[in-house]
């Protein structure tokens, strides 16, 4: 009787372990999913916006003046 409660344990040991481990993969690939979504960049970018006159873009722009 003392071997079967032992093998019982052993067996129950091993089935925790066995679910603690697949949890854990399944938390490690979830984040390192979210780690590759998160470092996509946007292939094109579009602008929507007007043109503005020059002399706006120019006096809105924060760099010194080149020319």
């Amino acid at each position: 009787m003392k071997t079967a409660n032992r093998l019982a344990v052993f067996a129950l040991a091993i089935a925790i372990n066995g679910a603690a481990v697949a949890a854990l993969h399944v938390a490690m690939v979830d984040g390192a999913e979210r780690a590759l979504i998160a470092n996509q960049e946007p292939e094109h970018v579009i602008v929507s916006a007007t043109r503005m006159p020059a002399p706006v873009a120019t006096s809105n722009c924060p760099t010194a003046k080149a020319l």
